[in-house]
């Protein structure tokens, strides 16, 4: 009840609630001089800084939004240089993977060719090896049968000798008689 004796006199805050008219007992010059001295200092110092804090955050939002603005972009230019560099990427692996193939096609047919020229070189050396063999086995057998006709030749007599020798002449067409 104590609380609202400024607006009473002694004896009527015992009547608990009648006003005081009087101005210089309640003080109500100074409540309104405080009052006058808030409204001024919220005027002059909370509005401000009010006003300051709320220019900032509008400042914030506004760089926000130009910073959400700019990674956007980033991230759009960022997604069409990695959608570039895949696009390079998959043409060069091609391009490297048709390379590759034409590489060890040419390197197949270079071992292709040259293996088949070592066995034609080798089936060339063969076949002269089989002539050669041939030809000296010939010889071989020329020599073996001449050499046992020879012995025999040599074992007949001087007139069988001349007898077989007129005999094989006029056979291979010689002298006729």
């Amino acid at each position: 009840m104590e609380f609202f004796s400024f607006f009473l006199t002694h004896e009527e805050s015992e009547a608990f609630i009648q006003l005081n008219t009087n101005i210089f007992e309640t003080n109500i010059i100074n409540i309104g001089i405080l009052i006058g001295i808030l409204l001024y200092a919220y005027k002059s110092s909370f509005v401000q800084v009010l006003n300051n804090r709320q220019e900032e955050i509008a400042k914030v939002f506004e760089n926000a939004e130009k910073d959400v603005l700019n990674a956007s972009n980033y991230y759009s230019q960022a997604e069409k240089g990695f959608t570039q560099s895949f696009f390079w990427l998959n043409s060069w692996k091609m391009l490297y993977e048709k390379e590759k193939i034409e590489i060890v096609n040419k390197k197949y047919n270079l071992v292709k060719s040259g293996l088949l020229e070592s066995f034609a070189t080798t089936e060339n050396l063969i076949r002269n090896f089989e002539n050669k063999s041939f030809l000296l086995l010939q010889r071989y057998i020329v020599y073996l049968t001449i050499s046992k006709i020879l012995r025999k030749f040599l074992l007949l007599s001087e007139g069988e000798q001349s007898k077989l020798i007129e005999v094989t002449l006029s056979k291979l067409g010689g002298f006729k008689k």
